[in-house]
């Protein structure tokens, strides 16, 4: 049976037993800050268990992408040794939130495998949590009690999915390949790590909440999560050997293949480090993760660069995972579609990681021993340097290491590694710091009536404290937009007649309840109560200062796709209510003549004021009628799409204006590449636009009165000027180049020798009288360049302050460390800079005579 077939066959399956049909959610977990990526199918239900949250289904399946790396639960290193572990793959699951429970979970688990698909009764075992008598009862309706095995907490205890949340007891469904692959043991079971049993289907029972502190407490609603390995079921279906030959890896591994020149059979390792690399790859670019040094771009990174250092094995000194990258795509194109819509994006991102880190590859030697010099042992902060800062992978580390007969402390490097895994994991968490108040028992989350109104009368339901007297409120339904999807959260008053308070910020969590976040006005903290109703008002024109730059993005957004191209990908912005930044993916340089063009067509979208409309649908809907939507952003069942006109639709959750025409003006202020084919654009619009425009002119007038000219011919005037000022320039830097060779001249005529070990060495010190520190370098590098055996020590002042260069020549650089003789002298002279060459500043009241005598003593005696 084919694996789409599988896919297939089991969402129609639970469909029938009135599941919901869910979309898979994004590689980027924004239900679940704790964790890296997405890594099972549960993650995006959460809260339907934790909270008492409406719920939308009490039933639900779907074919969850997961990608394993990274985290707690990483099978990073497991790739390429074992046949049935993968960073990515696909989780089937069907749940149950507050509805059926073990009973009907465990009997359609094996209506599913035994009707449905067909395998063998006797060929399946199961698992329990060992004191959960009640799964093992239900099972023995079906198997023999031998073939019911209880395992412990850490077999069949699941969860949770990151730091805290829904766990609970779990049953593991196994296949039996047969005595003939078993370890040889007379109780060999499942939970040997022998290949003999294959565990493809976990039902997991969750019942508690685990909290911060490790405790565990009752869920708000137990139910069923269950997860199935897609490429498991595959293996035991097509009957082959390991996850790597079943359909969805043969047109990958045919492909690499055709392109090393090698067979599968000849470095199955390699090969399945390749082939699986590539589709986490291509999935996690897909949803929007680039690689970068941080949180899930690094994991991204270290992916791709694994992937590539098993290409060398092949001898593949050119990017080849690009054209790889195409085969993933084709194949899971029709299931999921952001992968044709990105395939430029993902092609491009791949090929250009790729050749940099095989030019980094090609210079690691050099690399290594700049970093290592003569050392033996390896320190850990040297491995971890190399490592992270230069991207040189532990493997070939190693190799050097080997080779060149030096031992790497990994020990060292390892505690390292946790501090930048504690960086990054913080660095992907979210949160408010706050304490609890006041709290309703029935709090669930907060109502937003915002889109069309500025005043609601609303609830109490929550009050907490946070840092600097700032206070947290939350209503059961508010008209205050909060922080997300790049747009700052609103600002008001609210008010009864006891109490007053500014809002200043308002935000979100994870489990949708908004957080008026402001100071008190008028009135006590201790006087509120649950259930006091309070006016919520926004402040308006801070509003429509905001909306008017949230719908100018999506102008701009459009005018980027019309001008540069369809690829141009949105990867993040700033709305406010005083300017807009736009950050996107481009591939291709942007000049001032595109900058204009791009200005002007938002300009002319504006001008042709053209209606702006909000429509609610599904996802799938608004994708199929051309809506861009982000897929680093959680969508619900039901989305927002915004349309300009008929030109441009977004699935957003912002809030708009009506009409383009009410923007007024626009301008692009900045625009500046931020990053590896990462640009940004910063512009205002309406008032700001006339401030800034007025203050321009107010400046032009001032520059003509100052240049004595018109503004007509302000230009023509300063290009006169700076024409001027160049000339004045060479002039300068002429007799400066005939000075420079004097002074140099007449500092070679006196060189001091210093013999050391037998070596003889030349210093040349001398006070120059330059204030322009480029000259007196060039005075060092010119004496440096024709006396190699030479140590140049020069002494000049800027705006009175005492500076120094000391300089190395060729010849004894390995001998003789600049760095090192200025930190001798630190308590009169300060500097940095290189072994070589070293600029700094002299304390005052140091006396020149004494310094040249301190150096001299370290140049003799080393």
């Amino acid at each position: 049976m084919e694996s789409a077939k599988i896919r297939e066959l089991y969402l129609k399956f639970f469909e029938s037993k009135e599941h919901k049909i869910i979309k898979s959610s994004s590689l980027i977990p924004l239900e679940d800050p704790t964790l890296l990526f997405t890594n099972a199918g549960m993650v995006q239900f959460k809260k339907f268990w934790a909270t008492d949250i409406s719920l939308p289904y009490k039933r639900a399946t779907s074919c969850q992408k997961c990608l394993r790396a990274g985290g707690k639960d990483s099978d990073l290193e497991k790739i390429g040794e074992s046949g049935k572990h993968h960073t990515f793959f696909e989780m089937l699951g069907n749940f149950s939130f507050g509805d059926y429970f073990k009973k009907e979970a465990i009997e359609w688990a094996y209506e599913f495998v035994i009707e449905k698909l067909k395998i063998d009764q006797e060929k399946i075992w199961v698992s329990y949590f060992k004191d959960d008598i009640e799964t093992k009862e239900i099972w023995k309706k079906f198997l023999p009690e031998s073939r019911i095995i209880p395992l412990g907490e850490k077999d069949n205890f699941w969860g949770p999915a990151g730091d805290t949340g829904p766990c609970g007891p779990c049953t593991e469904i196994y296949y039996d390949f047969g005595k003939e692959r078993s370890c040889g043991r007379t109780d060999c079971k499942p939970g040997c790590n022998c290949d003999r049993f294959l565990e493809f289907w976990n039902l997991v029972f969750p019942q508690y909440d685990k909290q911060k502190d490790g405790s565990l407490l009752p869920l708000k609603r137990r139910g069923v999560d269950t997860g199935m390995g897609l490429e498991r079921i595959s293996r035991i279906l097509q009957e082959v050997e390991t996850n790597y030959d079943i359909d969805l890896f043969v047109p990958i591994i045919k492909k690499i293949e055709q392109i090393t020149g090698f067979t599968y059979q000849q470095n199955k390792r390699n090969f399945r480090i390749i082939a699986d690399h590539i589709r986490g790859i291509v999935f996690a670019i897909g949803d929007g993760i680039l690689p970068s040094n941080e949180g899930r771009g690094y994991v991204l990174r270290r992916i791709i660069r694994r992937a590539v250092f098993g290409g060398l094995d092949f001898n593949l000194k050119q990017p080849f995972l690009f054209n790889l990258s195409k085969v993933v795509i084709e194949e899971m194109k029709d299931i999921y579609p952001e992968l044709k819509e990105n395939g430029k994006m993902i092609e491009k991102v791949i090929y250009e990681e790729e050749d940099r880190f095989l030019y980094l590859i090609s210079s690691s030697r050099k690399i290594f021993f700049e970093v290592v010099k003569n050392e033996k042992e390896i320190k850990g902060e040297k491995i971890f340097k190399l490592y992270d800062t230069y991207g040189i992978p532990k493997d070939l580390i190693d190799e050097l290491s080997l080779k060149y007969n030096k031992k790497p402390m990994w020990d060292e490097f390892d505690k390292y590694m946790e501090k930048q895994k504690e960086l990054s994991r913080a660095k992907s968490k979210i949160g408010m710091k706050k304490k609890e108040i006041l709290i309703s028992d029935k709090i669930l989350s907060s109502e937003f009536l915002g889109y069309e109104n500025f005043s609601e009368k609303g609830k109490l339901v929550g009050v907490y404290q946070g840092e600097d007297n700032f206070y947290y409120l939350v209503f059961d339904k508010t008209v205050f937009y909060p922080e997300k999807g790049g747009q700052i959260g609103d600002r008001g008053l609210i008010y009864n007649d006891k109490f007053k308070f500014k809002v200043v910020d308002t935000q979100i969590d994870e489990k949708g309840l908004i957080y008026h976040i402001g100071n008190i006005l008028k009135g006590e903290i201790d006087e509120l109560k649950i259930g006091d109703e309070f006016y919520l008002n926004v402040d308006e024109e801070f509003r429509r200062s905001v909306s008017i730059n949230h719908t100018s993005t999506h102008l701009l957004h459009y005018a980027l796709r019309e001008i540069i191209g369809k690829e141009v990908r949105q990867a993040g912005s700033y709305v406010g209510d005083d300017k807009l930044r736009f950050d996107f993916v481009c591939f291709v340089d942007i000049g001032n003549e595109q900058i204009l063009k791009i200005e002007e067509m938002v300009c002319e979208k504006i001008f042709e004021k053209v209606p702006v409309i909000v429509e609610e649908m599904s996802l799938n809907e608004a994708i199929e009628k051309g809506a861009i939507a982000l897929f680093t952003e959680k969508y619900g069942e039901i989305v927002r799409v915004v349309s300009t006109g008929t030109f441009h639709k977004e699935v957003c959750g912002g809030t708009h204006l009506k009409n383009t025409g009410d923007i007024f003006l626009f301008h692009i202020t900045n625009f500046t590449t931020i990053g590896k084919n990462l640009k940004r654009i910063e512009a205002i619009t309406y008032k700001k636009c006339l401030e800034y425009f007025s203050k321009s002119i107010i400046i032009l007038k001032n520059i003509t009165n100052l240049l004595k000219t018109d503004q007509e011919r302000v230009l023509k005037r300063t290009e006169k000027l700076l024409e001027e000022i160049e000339e004045k320039e060479k002039i300068i830097e002429k007799y400066a180049n005939i000075n420079i060779k004097k002074i140099t001249d007449e500092i070679l005529k006196s060189p001091q020798i210093i013999l050391r070990d037998g070596k003889e060495i030349r210093f040349f010190y001398h006070k120059v009288n330059f204030e322009k520190k480029d000259y007196v370098a060039k005075i060092s590098d010119i004496i440096a360049e024709q006396i190699k055996n030479s140590v140049i020590f020069l002494i000049f002042e800027i705006e009175n302050k005492k500076q120094f260069i000391l300089k190395i020549g060729d010849a004894i650089e390995d001998e003789i460390s600049a760095i090192k003789i200025v930190k001798n002298l630190s308590n009169y002279i300060k500097g940095g800079g290189s072994e070589k060459f070293v600029s700094g500043v002299i304390e005052k009241g140091i006396n020149f005579d004494f310094l040249i005598n301190e150096i001299r003593k370290n140049l003799e005696n080393g």
